[in-house]
Protein backbone atom coordinates (compact mmCIF):
# COMPACT_ATOMS: atom_id res chain seq x y z
CA UNK A 1 0.00 0.00 0.00
CA UNK A 2 1.36 3.59 -0.49
CA UNK A 3 2.17 5.87 1.64
CA UNK A 4 0.58 9.56 1.70
CA UNK A 5 3.85 12.18 1.91
CA UNK A 6 3.97 14.12 4.91
CA UNK A 7 4.62 17.22 2.88
CA UNK A 8 1.89 18.62 0.60
CA UNK A 9 3.84 20.02 -2.29
CA UNK A 10 0.25 21.46 -3.83
CA UNK A 11 -1.19 24.16 -1.19
CA UNK A 12 -4.41 23.90 -3.04
CA UNK A 13 -5.31 20.56 -1.44
CA UNK A 14 -4.41 21.84 2.16
CA UNK A 15 -8.55 22.27 4.36
CA UNK A 16 -8.76 25.83 5.22
CA UNK A 17 -8.03 24.83 8.93
CA UNK A 18 -4.60 23.44 7.84
CA UNK A 19 -3.74 26.86 5.77
CA UNK A 20 -4.78 28.67 8.47
CA UNK A 21 -2.41 26.50 11.26
CA UNK A 22 0.49 26.75 8.68
CA UNK A 23 0.07 31.05 8.59
CA UNK A 24 0.24 30.97 11.99
CA UNK A 25 3.10 28.55 12.35
CA UNK A 26 5.05 30.12 9.70
CA UNK A 27 4.09 33.96 11.90
CA UNK A 28 5.36 32.37 14.91
CA UNK A 29 8.82 31.25 13.83
CA UNK A 30 9.67 34.40 11.75
CA UNK A 31 8.90 36.51 15.23
CA UNK A 32 11.01 33.78 16.94
CA UNK A 33 13.56 34.30 14.05
CA UNK A 34 13.69 38.16 14.45
CA UNK A 35 13.29 38.11 18.41
CA UNK A 36 16.67 36.37 18.15
CA UNK A 37 18.15 39.16 15.97
CA UNK A 38 17.05 41.80 18.76
CA UNK A 39 20.79 41.89 20.62
CA UNK A 40 22.26 42.62 17.43
CA UNK A 41 20.20 44.82 16.08
CA UNK A 42 20.77 46.54 20.01
CA UNK A 43 24.32 47.23 19.45
CA UNK A 44 24.38 48.44 16.11
CA UNK A 45 21.60 51.30 17.00
CA UNK A 46 23.46 51.83 19.88
CA UNK A 47 26.94 52.18 17.89
CA UNK A 48 25.06 54.50 15.26
CA UNK A 49 23.47 56.52 18.21
CA UNK A 50 19.97 55.61 17.65
CA UNK A 51 19.86 56.02 21.51
CA UNK A 52 20.00 59.78 21.01
CA UNK A 53 16.91 59.36 18.58
CA UNK A 54 14.85 57.93 21.29
CA UNK A 55 15.64 60.68 23.85
CA UNK A 56 15.04 63.22 21.09
CA UNK A 57 12.03 61.86 19.62
CA UNK A 58 9.89 60.50 22.16
CA UNK A 59 11.24 61.83 25.45
CA UNK A 60 12.00 64.97 24.49
CA UNK A 61 8.35 65.34 22.19
CA UNK A 62 10.49 65.88 18.85
CA UNK A 63 7.63 64.39 16.85
CA UNK A 64 5.42 67.01 16.96
CA UNK A 65 7.76 69.00 14.57
CA UNK A 66 7.96 66.09 12.26
CA UNK A 67 3.99 65.50 12.32
CA UNK A 68 3.74 69.43 11.39
CA UNK A 69 6.16 68.91 9.06
CA UNK A 70 4.42 65.81 7.41
CA UNK A 71 1.54 67.82 7.45
CA UNK A 72 2.70 70.72 5.31
CA UNK A 73 4.77 68.39 2.85
CA UNK A 74 1.04 66.24 2.03
CA UNK A 75 -0.05 69.43 1.14
CA UNK A 76 2.72 70.53 -1.32
CA UNK A 77 2.41 66.63 -3.11
CA UNK A 78 -0.95 67.08 -3.15
CA UNK A 79 -1.01 70.87 -4.93
CA UNK A 80 1.79 69.82 -7.54
CA UNK A 81 -0.43 66.93 -7.96
CA UNK A 82 -3.24 68.79 -8.90
CA UNK A 83 -0.87 70.83 -10.82
CA UNK A 84 0.07 68.04 -12.92
CA UNK A 85 -3.41 66.75 -13.11
CA UNK A 86 -4.83 70.35 -14.64
CA UNK A 87 -2.00 70.26 -16.90
CA UNK A 88 -3.00 66.40 -18.33
CA UNK A 89 -6.63 67.31 -18.27
CA UNK A 90 -5.55 70.56 -20.36
CA UNK A 91 -3.11 68.70 -23.16
CA UNK A 92 -6.01 65.63 -23.38
CA UNK A 93 -8.29 67.89 -24.79
CA UNK A 94 -6.39 69.80 -26.55
CA UNK A 95 -4.88 66.90 -28.58
CA UNK A 96 -7.57 63.89 -28.09
CA UNK A 97 -8.47 64.13 -31.95
CA UNK A 98 -4.58 64.85 -33.27
CA UNK A 99 -3.55 61.99 -34.48
CA UNK A 100 0.02 63.04 -33.88
CA UNK A 101 2.20 59.62 -34.33
CA UNK A 102 1.76 59.33 -38.04
CA UNK A 103 4.47 57.25 -40.21
CA UNK A 104 7.42 59.30 -41.38
CA UNK A 105 7.78 59.07 -45.12
CA UNK A 106 10.21 56.89 -46.39
CA UNK A 107 12.94 58.27 -48.14
CA UNK A 108 13.63 57.30 -51.56
CA UNK A 109 16.84 56.61 -53.19
CA UNK A 110 17.05 60.11 -55.54
CA UNK A 111 16.42 62.09 -51.97
CA UNK A 112 19.10 59.42 -50.57
CA UNK A 113 21.79 60.31 -53.56
CA UNK A 114 20.67 63.89 -53.09
CA UNK A 115 21.52 64.21 -49.47
CA UNK A 116 24.69 62.84 -49.91
CA UNK A 117 26.02 64.21 -53.03
CA UNK A 118 25.98 60.86 -55.05
CA UNK A 119 24.81 59.67 -58.58
CA UNK A 120 21.29 58.03 -57.69
CA UNK A 121 22.62 54.65 -59.99
CA UNK A 122 25.15 54.51 -58.05
CA UNK A 123 23.87 54.11 -54.37
CA UNK A 124 21.67 51.41 -56.06
CA UNK A 125 24.36 49.46 -56.63
CA UNK A 126 25.84 49.93 -53.06
CA UNK A 127 22.30 49.43 -51.57
CA UNK A 128 22.27 45.97 -52.60
CA UNK A 129 26.08 45.17 -52.31
CA UNK A 130 26.38 43.02 -49.59
CA UNK A 131 29.74 43.91 -47.99
CA UNK A 132 30.96 47.86 -48.56
CA UNK A 133 33.67 49.96 -47.63
CA UNK A 134 32.34 53.93 -47.47
CA UNK A 135 35.14 56.50 -46.41
CA UNK A 136 33.72 60.00 -45.26
CA UNK A 137 35.12 63.48 -44.93
CA UNK A 138 35.16 65.83 -41.99
CA UNK A 139 31.63 67.24 -42.88
CA UNK A 140 30.22 63.57 -43.53
CA UNK A 141 30.10 63.36 -47.02
CA UNK A 142 30.82 60.41 -49.33
CA UNK A 143 34.75 60.16 -50.69
CA UNK A 144 34.87 57.29 -51.81
CA UNK A 145 33.20 53.57 -51.31
CA UNK A 146 34.41 49.93 -52.35
CA UNK A 147 32.74 46.57 -52.77
CA UNK A 148 34.43 44.07 -50.39
CA UNK A 149 34.51 40.61 -50.78
CA UNK A 150 32.95 38.34 -48.34
CA UNK A 151 35.12 36.99 -46.16
CA UNK A 152 35.21 33.18 -46.01
CA UNK A 153 34.65 31.37 -42.71
CA UNK A 154 37.77 29.40 -41.51
CA UNK A 155 37.18 25.68 -41.15
CA UNK A 156 36.61 24.45 -37.62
Amino acid sequence: MKSRPLIIDKPSLQSLRQRYLSATFTFIFWTVWIFLWTPLLTLLGWLMGLDLVYVEMLQLKGYREVVADFGRFLICIAVIGGILGIWAAYNFFRFKDLERRAAIKPVTTPELAAFFGINPQKLTQQQTTQCLSVSFDSLGNIVASQKLEAATRPAD
